[in-house]
């Protein structure tokens, strides 16, 4: 487990693709204004 993903600390700033396969950070979508939820799901459809 990396270091910094401790309970508690700010989450990185990383880069996602949208919807539409364009690359974003997460930083982008609110301004870091607001509280931001990131959901990571593996499933099978």
């Amino acid at each position: 487990m990396r270091a910094d993903l401790v309970p508690g600390a700010r989450f990185p700033d990383i880069e996602l693709p949208d919807h539409t396969g364009l690359s974003t950070h997460l930083s982008d979508i609110n301004g870091g204004k607001d509280p931001l939820a990131v959901i990571f799901y593996r499933g099978y459809w």
